[in-house]
């Protein structure tokens, strides 16, 4: 794994499971879930700053937990 070496935490009939890169995208997934709270508040004040953060917020924390979960979060199968 390029990013994290999290180590293993057991294997199930040859399947390793690793626990710190699912933590992280959970944790990524969370504050992107807090973004989007924020980017709708946000737009209810109708401020253009706070807006432009809160969807990159979004945007950024968001995509990369998708990419950690599609790239380490399931275990190796093969």
């Amino acid at each position: 794994m390029p990013f994290f070496d999290t180590g293993e935490l057991f294997s199930i009939g040859g399947v390793t499971i690793r626990i710190g890169v699912n933590a992280l995208s959970l944790l990524m997934a969370l504050v992107a879930v807090f973004g989007i709270i924020g980017l709708l508040n946000s737009m209810k004040a109708k401020n253009i700053l706070a807006i432009v953060f809160s969807g990159l917020t979004v945007l950024v924390f968001g995509l990369w937990a998708l990419a950690t979960i599609f790239t380490f979060g399931y275990p190796n199968l093969g």
